[in-house]
């Protein structure tokens, strides 16, 4: 760390020099079948598997912050409503579409021979990933060269709860996501959450967002736990200016606090209730023909 600290790196900037560009991972993107600027739809994010790019992230308030996103006349933006339905924050980076599923066109022709063709037109989001296989080194013990999905709320740090999905060299997959919505009355809230154990998104106040949610409210108790045990926080959570990132002589500290520390034991200030208003999501994925006539030349 002493030679890297003299070449001016530091554990934060040494992980994202590594991580393969967003540039280079993501040849083509498509929104509701119209070509767009990749660089225009994903941000380098840190998640709990490391930095990733993202699409769609309105979380964490970090040191480094989040670039907004120009606005788009040929989008749809998420406006997210209070409680009482009078007030909406706009996301400027949370892209929506009123479509939803898979358009399938049948052509059939009849002549000295018969022959049909499928075309798959994608509502929503559609990128081809290059993953550079030849970065794998042959001793690599990973089994696979591919990419890993991770989808979560786009208000939540990507730790707690999180789905994902697997997609190796030269598959096509589509994936479907689901959500399911929780509602409570407005009415509650004159029992005191510790009784109705929920939180509704302005009841609790977090350092690293204005809106509550027990997602977020879990990874700030584990940066907690952390830096009173090891004085410091991985690199991978969002990043203070005022806090030490973890180094190499910390690995120790950081693997006895991981082994140890039970999610049930964790004492969390605020106490983190699930909260009152609140989506899950399912996913499903299916492997799927890759059309080149669905993508530019240059990309096939």
């Amino acid at each position: 760390m002493d030679i890297m600290k003299h070449h001016f790196f530091t554990m934060d900037t040494i992980m994202e020099e590594i991580h393969q560009k967003c540039e280079d991972l993501l040849v083509f993107c498509a929104f509701n079948r119209k070509p767009r600027n990749c660089e225009g739809m994903f941000v380098l994010i840190k998640t709990y598997e490391g930095h990733c790019c993202t699409f769609n992230y309105a979380a964490l308030n970090d040191a480094s912050e989040l670039p907004l996103l120009p606005p788009d006349e040929d989008f749809e933006y998420y406006d997210d409503h209070s409680d009482d339905g009078t007030e909406a924050i706009r996301y400027p980076n949370s892209i929506t579409t009123s479509e939803s599923g898979r358009y399938l066109i049948y052509l059939k022709e009849f002549q000295m021979t018969c022959f049909s063709v499928l075309i798959f037109r994608r509502s929503g989001l559609s990128v081809v990933l290059n993953v550079e296989p030849e970065d794998y080194p042959n001793w690599s013990t990973i089994p696979y060269y591919g990419v890993k999905v991770i989808l979560s709320d786009p208000n939540d740090y990507p730790e707690t709860t999180v789905l994902y999905r697997y997609i190796t060299l030269g598959e096509s997959v589509d994936i479907k996501v689901e959500p399911l919505v929780f509602q409570s009355d407005s009415s509650i809230r004159a029992v005191d959450p510790e009784k109705r154990e929920c939180r509704f998104h302005d009841e609790a106040s977090l350092a690293h967002t204005d809106r509550y949610s027990y997602e977020t409210c879990r990874t700030e108790c584990k940066m907690k736990n952390y830096l009173e045990k090891c004085s410091c926080v991985p690199y991978k959570y969002p990043r203070e200016k005022t806090t030490r990132i973890c180094e190499l002589q910390d690995l120790n500290c950081l693997n006895n606090v991981t082994v140890h520390q039970s999610n049930d034991k964790m004492k969390c200030d605020p106490v983190c209730f699930m909260e009152c208003w609140d989506k899950k999501y399912s996913v499903t994925s299916d492997l799927t023909p890759f059309l080149p006539i669905n993508y530019p030349e240059e990309v096939t």
